[in-house]
């Protein structure tokens, strides 16, 4: 019997009776794009792990922050500089004329609570590789004994020095200054509380001035100059 259009509502009809036809494909609700998500072991599983690898990554990474804080907190990074340069009046009209050169030092670590002291024990003036003076500590043994040693004592001082030739002003960028210190660290670190430096201080550059009257005076061109150090743990010199 050939089905037909029911006039009222459009639909197919047999015996006078209006129905829907079945979808030709698709869920029998008529719904193909909305599908409800079903939670099944597996993406259990999948969501369980990855949430359980987010947590560790996180843990792990502030852990190992705060233990490099730690670390870097208790070990001194020590640096040193030559911290001011200067040459006492000196005359250029006079020949025979010499001047106190006087340069300190300064070792600083950033960063932490450390707080590192110098005693210089031996110093040498350079220009170039050419010796211009040398200074020692006076009493090197007694202080040692007596544990003075390590008290602050952070630069050097040569006496009655000879005005090098070539000097008359200006600035002059090859000087050079190297020095056996002993250090002592004090505060929060791990290394050695002390023990002597073998310092060296390279291209110092020194700025001379020349009043009408021709005195020079020199002082440090600029900031504070990095120096080059070894570490010991002993020290032994012939010359004290």
């Amino acid at each position: 019997m050939a089905r037909s259009n029911c006039p009222h509502c459009g639909l197919r009809s047999q015996h006078c009776r209006c129905r829907r036809e079945a979808p030709a494909s698709g869920n029998a609700n008529g719904d193909d794009g909305e599908r409800a998500f079903k939670l099944t072991r597996t993406s259990f599983c999948v969501i369980f792990l990855f949430f359980t690898l987010l947590i560790t990554g996180l843990c792990l990474s502030f852990y190992l922050t705060i233990v490099t804080s730690l670390a870097a907190l208790g070990t001194c990074h020590m640096e040193v500089f030559v911290d001011s340069f200067s040459v006492s009046n000196t005359s250029t009209t006079n020949a025979n004329a010499t001047a106190d050169w006087n340069v300190s030092f300064v070792a600083e670590s950033t960063g932490n609570t450390c707080k590192i002291s110098l005693h210089t024990i031996k110093s040498s003036l350079l220009r170039g590789d050419k010796l211009i003076s040398e200074s020692f500590t006076t009493d090197y043994f007694g202080k040692l004994v007596s544990g003075k040693i390590n008290e602050s004592l952070p630069y050097s001082v040569f006496k009655t020095v000879a005005t090098p030739d070539g000097i008359g002003g200006g600035v002059v960028w090859d000087l050079r200054v190297s020095f056996v210190s002993s250090f002592r660290i004090t505060g929060r670190s791990r290394s050695p509380g002390q023990g002597f430096l073998m310092v060296n201080c390279g291209g110092i550059p020194v700025n001379f001035t020349v009043d009408p009257a021709g005195n020079m005076k020199g002082s440090l061109l600029g900031h504070m100059r990095p120096c080059d150090y070894l570490f010991r743990t002993n020290y032994t010199d012939a010359s004290f």
